[in-house]
Formats: C-alpha cells, sequence, structure tokens
C-alpha cells in the first residue's frame, strides 16, 4: 500500500536511476547547452552558424532514440544504457581537444550514447510502476526534476569553467558521465526483471504479434500528443539558441561588479524544474484524491499556454530594444521570468508525457514508442535551430519572439479541443 505522501511511496530504483541520468544530463547538456556559446567564444562562430550547428545537434540527438529504442525492446534494456554513458563520455573527451573537425566526431557521440540510453532508462523507469499507476505521475515528476538538477549544475558549473578554460570544462563533463555507471549498477539489482517486456520474438512468432483495438487507440493518443510536443520543444529550443545569445548580446549581467556567465540565466529554468516538483506533486496527489487532477492530455495543452506565455515576456522585454541594435543591457528579471514560464510549462509536458507513454504503450512497443516521443521532439530541436537565426535577422526582436506566442496559444486551443476525445481513447478501464 502507498505511504501518505508520494515522495515516501517511491521505489529506491527510482532515485537510482534519477541519479544515473543526472550524471548524463550533466554531461549531454553541459555539451548542448553551452555549445553556441562555446561556439562563438572559442571557436569565432557566427551567431547564425553556432544556432544552426546547435539545431542539427539537438534535432539528431532526439530522432536518434527511435532507432535506439527499437534496439533496446529487443536486449534487456540494461545495456544500451551502459552504451550510452560510455559513447557520451567518449564524446566530452574528444571535444574537450579543441578541435574544429573532432567537435563534429564528438558531437556525434554525445547525440548516439544519448539515443541508446534514453529509451531504455524511461522503460526501466516505467517499469517499477506496473502495479503502483496511482503513484506514476507523481513518481515521474520527481523523477524529471531530479535529473534537471544535473542540467542546472552543468550550466553553472561547466558554464563558470568555461569562461576560464571550455577544454577542462567537457573533461569534467565525461567523468560526471562515467560515474553514473555507479548508481546504476545497484539501480538494477533493484529492478524487477519479470516486470520488463522487451521484444524478445523469434522470426517465427513475429507475424503472430497483433495489436487489440484498445492498444492501437492508445498509441494513436501517444501520436497525436507527440505530434503537439514537437510545437512545445521547438519553442523551448529557443532556451539554449536564441534565448542564451540574448542573454549574451542584450541582457546587464553584471551583479555588484560581477559578470555573470550567460549560461546561469539558463540554468535558472533547470533550477525551476527542481523548485517546482514538490509543490506540483501535492497538488497532484491533493487532486487525485478529489478526482479533480487533470488528465495528461490537458495538462499538455497547459504546457503550450504557459510556453505562450513564457514568449510573451520576451516579446515585452525585446520591444526596449532599439531597431537593429546588436548591443543592449535589458534587465535580466525578463529571462528569469521567461524561463520560469518555460520550466512550469514542462513539468506540465516532460514527465507527464513519458508517464502517459510508459503506462499507455504496449510493453512489448514501450522503448520504441519512447524513441517516437523523442523523434519528435528532435524534429522540433532542429525546426527551432532553423528559426533561431530569425532572432539576428528581423529588424524587430519583438517580432521574432512573438511567433512563438502565437503558436504557442493557437495549438493550445487546438489540443484543448481534443482533450475530451483523447481522454476517451485512453480506455484506462481496460487491462
Amino acid at each position: 500500500m502507498a505511504k501518505s505522501t508520494a515522495s515516501q511511496s517511491q521505489p529506491k530504483a527510482m532515485y537510482l536511476l534519477a541519479l544515473t541520468e543526472m550524471c548524463q544530463r550533466f554531461a549531454f547538456w553541459g555539451i548542448g547547452n553551452l555549445l553556441v556559446l562555446y561556439l562563438v567564444q572559442y571557436h569565432k562562430f557566427t551567431d547564425s552558424m553556432a544556432d544552426h550547428l546547435f539545431g542539427i545537434f539537438t534535432g539528431v540527438a532526439f530522432i536518434l532514440p527511435v532507432i535506439g529504442g527499437y534496439i533496446a525492446d529487443r536486449l534487456n534494456y540494461r545495456l544500451p544504457v551502459v552504451w550510452g554513458m560510455i559513447f557520451s563520455a567518449i564524446g566530452c573527451f574528444l571535444i574537450a581537444l579543441g578541435n574544429v573537425t573532432m567537435l563534429y566526431i564528438a558531437l556525434v557521440f554525445v547525440a548516439v550514447g544519448g539515443a541508446i540510453f534514453t529509451p531504455s532508462i524511461y522503460a526501466l523507469l516505467g517499469s517499477l510502476y506496473h502495479n503502483h499507476h496511482s503513484l506514476r505521475d507523481s513518481g515521474f515528476t520527481i523523477y524529471y526534476s531530479s535529473v534537471n538538477l544535473g542540467s542546472f549544475l552543468a550550466m553553472t558549473v561547466l558554464g563558470l569553467i568555461g569562461t576560464k578554460n571550455w577544454n577542462t570544462a567537457f573533461v569534467i563533463a565525461g567523468i560526471v558521465q562515467l560515474i553514473g555507471l555507479l548508481p546504476f549498477r545497484s539501480a538494477i539489482r533493484n529492478v524487477d526483471a519479470s516486470k520488463i517486456a522487451p521484444m524478445h520474438f523469434k522470426k517465427t512468432n513475429e507475424k503472430k504479434v497483433t495489436l487489440h483495438p484498445h492498444e492501437k487507440d492508445r498509441i494513436w493518443v501517444i501520436l497525436i500528443l507527440s505530434f503537439f510536443s514537437i510545437l512545445f520543444w521547438m519553442a523551448f529550443n529557443q532556451g539554449g539558441s536564441s534565448m542564451n545569445l540574448f542573454a549574451l548580446n542584450y541582457t546587464n549581467r553584471n551583479i555588484m561588479g560581477f559578470e555573470m556567465p550567460p549560461s546561469w540565466l539558463l540554468s535558472s529554468e533547470s533550477l525551476y524544474l527542481v523548485i517546482f516538483a514538490f509543490p506540483m506533486t501535492k497538488l497532484y496527489t491533493y487532486l487525485a484524491k478529489r478526482k479533480m487532477d487533470p488528465t495528461p492530455p490537458m495538462k499538455s495543452a497547459l504546457s503550450l499556454f504557459a510556453m505562450g506565455i513564457c514568449f510573451l515576456i520576451m516579446t515585452i522585454g525585446a520591444s526596449q530594444i532599439t531597431s537593429g541594435a546588436h548591443k543592449a543591457a535589458i534587465s535580466p528579471s525578463y529571462l528569469f521570468v521567461a524561463y520560469a514560464f518555460m520550466a512550469f510549462g514542462e513539468m506540465l509536458i516532460a514527465p507527464i508525457g513519458l508517464s502517459l507513454l510508459t503506462h499507455l504503450s504496449p510493453r512489448r512497443f514501450t522503448a520504441m514508442l519512447v524513441g517516437v516521443w523523442y523523434l519528435c521532439v528532435g524534429i522540433a530541436f532542429y525546426l527551432g535551430g532553423v528559426l533561431a537565426p530569425l532572432m539576428s535577422k528581423l529588424t524587430n526582436m519583438n517580432t521574432f519572439f512573438g511567433i512563438f506566442v502565437v503558436i504557442s496559444f493557437i495549438f493550445g486551443l487546438m489540443l484543448l479541443l481534443l482533450v475530451k476525445k483523447l481522454n476517451k481513447m485512453r480506455h484506462l478501464n481496460t487491462l
């Protein structure tokens, strides 16, 4: 039976898996979210070139998990996690060499590492809640905020070290990634292997694998929500690209004589995720007891509205910049508040979406469908990278941020109209 609070009721393996992914995110986002600043400051890339490479890297990194998930469903989910961490560590060490050619090879290693790591870690996490569905949303929320502590530490620690020596920063990222192998070793001892159902089908039996009508409906729910997530993540991607450059070039970062690294502003988004986790988990528990907890489709719609508010704030801040200016000193409060709404939206769509996915997907296809979710994230990140250079090309910067306000609100309303239908298609009363 569940204990009185969600945090006390969560399985021990969840926390160990969270530590594992915390190390992975430290390495992955230590490179990902600092990549634009690194390219502009160290390799002297133009803003547009850096934004475009960031879009390609993040796009590919999140498109590949659909392949990683297909592979993971045919293995035991454990080995792909280990391989993924090793590949990412190698990428960190290669980028630390400071060579442009090696940089591209390093990014491939990091992208492939994340692709084979992510589907398996979430398949393992989902297996912990097969008999504890009431704890699922709160558990995924705690997990997601915990692993983002890795992103926060990467941007604050590595961002500060990077201002002195970028190569040292990336070596540290690789070492932390390897440290993640330790909690994972403990985690798999606490995972019930009988609750994991990878596809160990023989070729002769594959033709017998069929989907029931309710399983097809559930997959459609996953695919529809994954599609709408593209609009969210396309806007979210601006955090590491256009908003990062906004912090670098247009924000007053001087605090009592200390110039705050631009990455520290972006790191606030990850910090908000940690701060929001406990109250949101308590809120979900409170509402669930009263049968008032918004369904995952509703939370996804609300996430788009939160993102719209985020960029509305950015639009207001950007309107204070003289048309065509290349430098400004806008108050950092605009970014801090915008990142708060971005984080709130992320908490509504990311852990809840992954919780829904691992709940509704047929067990034999769990990792592959996690890969499909990340495929949509990858498409969104690539599109976000394509749009990001417009910030420096449009005459009025507030017009650029206004694009994401319009997109977020329009598609948020569209999803809101589909919520009732999607709730029925979940077939929660069907085994």
